[in-house]
């Protein structure tokens, strides 16, 4: 069954069938463009920014579609009947697989001592989400999806004490946004290249800054392209919680943080 598009783009502002919205600028300076979502505060963070990470998640399901009168994120959870209706696969749209990798990125040692440079989720539908190292995520996958829903449409998410944006949608390509000197490892299940990453990530240069490209959807593959090497780190197929939790475990030993 061919993919519909429900949301917006990021080759074309267009509106989706289901009332979806448009893609606006990341760099809008209107105050209007800015949404504070309430009860999402900011968490301390070291800025030792010497060393670090990025991680980009790829193809995560973050489908909006207008539901009614309200918009909201699609999750088989909550909309079995309308996908029913559409006549959409309920296994394309998985929120709780972004949701579920982004409190696993935040709640490690590594973003706890400074060492995580940002986080960025590239959806299946093109959009790019930068997500800030010091932000909270919500527990319950209703809150996060109601937090992205509101991000999609007010392009930006501003702290409680207004200190910043946490989270805000971003101009493609990616590339423009990493750290100077970075190595940008895909991880793929197919890839003739198997490493124990704990080894692999002692011989990358103290120097150079990775990037973790992992995908954030049920089934399926990175795109290459985004990649300067692409690795497995199994012989069976890993969530993306866990891929992340052993790249994390890696380079908590790599840098020495207890």
């Amino acid at each position: 069954m061919k993919r519909q598009t429900l949301g917006p783009s990021s080759t074309r502002n267009s509106k989706s069938r289901f009332g979806g919205i448009k893609q606006g600028e990341d760099e809008r300076n209107d105050e209007h463009s800015m949404y504070q979502l309430p009860g999402i505060p900011l968490t301390p963070s070291n800025q030792n920014m010497n060393r670090g990470v990025t991680f980009v998640l790829e193809k995560a399901s973050l489908v909006p579609a207008f539901v009614g009168r309200t918009y909201q994120i699609l999750n088989p959870q909550v909309h079995a009947d309308f996908l029913r209706r559409k006549k959409l696969d309920p296994y394309k749209y998985r929120p709780d697989i972004v949701h579920e990798a982004l409190r696993q990125i935040m709640d490690t040692r590594l973003c706890k001592a400074g060492r995580l440079h940002a986080v960025y989720i590239k959806t299946d539908e093109g959009v790019l989400i930068k997500v800030e190292p010091h932000a909270t995520i919500p527990e319950s996958l209703e809150k996060f999806c109601y937090m992205m829903s509101q991000l999609l449409q007010k392009l930006s998410i501003k702290s409680t004490g207004r200190r910043g944006r946490l989270l805000r949608v971003v101009k493609n390509p990616i590339a423009q946004h990493l750290p100077a000197n970075s190595l940008k490892i895909g991880l793929s299940l197919s890839s003739q290249k198997a490493v124990d990453l704990r080894d692999y990530v002692h011989e990358v240069s103290d120097n150079v800054n990775l990037v973790f490209v992992v995908g954030a959807m049920a089934h399926g593959r990175i795109d290459s392209e985004n990649a300067d090497d692409i690795i497995s780190v199994s012989d069976y197929p890993l969530s993306a919680v866990v891929c992340l939790e052993r790249i994390s475990t890696a380079l908590e030993r790599k840098w020495n943080i207890l």
